[in-house]
Order: C-alpha cells, then sequence, then structure tokens
C-alpha cells in the first residue's frame, strides 16, 4: 500500500496548527494584537467608531460598547483557514520547495482573509445585536454564535472556491 504523497505535509500542517493552538490557550488579549488591532481598525471604518487599547481587554468601542478581546480576535478562524488553505496548495503543487512555501503562504492568506471575515462579523453582530436585543435579551450570546457561524463559513466557502479557481487556471 502507497501512502499519499502529501501525508508528511499534512502531519507538518497538521503539527504546526497543534502548535499554535497550544500557543492560544497561553495567550492573553495583548499577545493577539496582530489579529484584533487590524480588526479593530477595520471595524472603525465600517463603523465610525474609534477604539482604545485597554491593557488586559482588548480595543475599546465605546460607540458601540463592545471590547475585540481574545475570544473575538478570530485566531480560530485563522487555523482553520490556514488548513485549508495548505491542503489546497497542496494539493496544486508538485515539487518540494512549492509545498514548503505553501505553508507560510497559506498563513498569510489566511491571516488577510481572517481580518476581513471577522472585521465583517463583528459589523454584523453589532447590527443584529441592536435589531434584537428588546426581543432576546438574554439570548444575545446565542445569537452572537449563530452570526458568527452564518459570517465565517461562506468567506471560507468563497475563499476556497476562489483560491482553487485561481490555481486551476495557473495549472501549478
Amino acid at each position: 500500500m502507497q501512502l499519499p504523497r502529501n501525508l508528511p505535509y499534512y502531519f507538518a500542517a497538521l503539527g504546526l496548527f497543534g502548535v499554535l493552538k497550544f500557543g492560544y490557550t497561553l495567550a492573553d488579549s495583548g499577545d493577539l494584537t496582530f489579529l484584533s488591532k487590524p480588526t479593530s481598525k477595520f471595524v472603525g471604518l465600517l463603523t465610525g467608531s474609534p477604539s482604545v487599547y485597554v491593557a488586559e481587554s482588548g480595543y475599546f468601542h465605546e460607540k458601540l460598547n463592545i471590547v475585540i478581546e481574545k475570544s473575538c480576535s478570530g485566531y480560530s478562524f485563522w487555523l482553520l483557514s490556514f488548513l485549508v488553505f495548505t491542503y489546497l496548495g497542496l494539493k496544486y503543487f508538485g515539487r518540494h520547495l512549492h509545498k514548503i512555501l505553501v505553508f507560510p503562504s497559506a498563513l498569510v492568506v489566511a491571516y488577510l482573509l481572517t481580518i476581513f471575515a471577522n472585521a465583517s462579523r463583528i459589523f454584523a453582530s453589532v447590527i443584529v445585536r441592536n435589531q434584537t436585543l428588546n426581543l432576546f435579551p438574554d439570548k444575545q450570546y446565542l445569537i452572537h454564535e449563530i452570526v458568527g457561524i452564518i459570517t465565517y463559513l461562506p468567506f471560507l466557502i468563497l475563499a476556497y472556491y476562489l483560491i482553487e479557481k485561481f490555481l486551476k487556471s495557473k495549472k501549478v
């Protein structure tokens, strides 16, 4: 039985995912500013709400009454996107060097997607919260989770589709 040729790369991607996911458990909001700061800036552009960084908390948007903190950074989405894009890149590249370059490329593309998708998710959450607060005051956490799923999934599917279409057209 022959092992799939990309198996070592898949294990490497899963290993990196595991290390980064474990690192998240040790991180605080300050460690995740590489995600939360650009997200906060983008949310500010969408809403006209400036933010202030509060140590130990995150980016506070007084006008929106929200804090973009550790759990709002989009870190898990970034890691999931990294795995998806790594799988996709490994599928289309044959040379060893190209496969190695898939890893940093996937991290960067996932990062850019995360900033855009996460800011969109937060923007949508603010709008939905404002519309549902009086109707479902005790269900806001559940509504926030649902908005996250409804926002993130289409971004990931669309990005996968566009990247695959691009890679197929280049016949790498």
